[in-house]
C-alpha cells in the first residue's frame, strides 16, 4: 500500500492541465512494471540475453 501512494505522489506531481485519467492509469501501470521488474531482478529471476537466446532457439526447432 505504501508503494502506491509514493507512486500515486509521483504521478500526482507530474499531471498538468491536460492530463487525463487514462494519463494517470498508464503512468501507475508502468511504475507497478518498474516495480515488478526490479523485484524479479532482486529474486534473480531474470535471463541474461544469451540466456534467452539459448531458450529461444530450442523453442523454435
Amino acid at each position: 500500500m505504501d508503494n502506491l501512494k509514493e507512486h500515486l505522489n509521483t504521478i500526482a506531481g507530474q499531471l498538468t492541465p491536460d492530463s487525463t485519467l487514462e494519463d494517470v492509469y498508464e503512468q501507475l501501470a508502468l511504475l507497478a512494471d518498474i516495480e515488478k521488474s526490479e523485484q524479479d531482478e532482486q529474486a534473480n529471476r531474470v535471463f541474461t540475453t544469451s540466456e534467452v537466446k539459448e531458450r529461444l532457439n530450442q523453442w523454435v526447432k
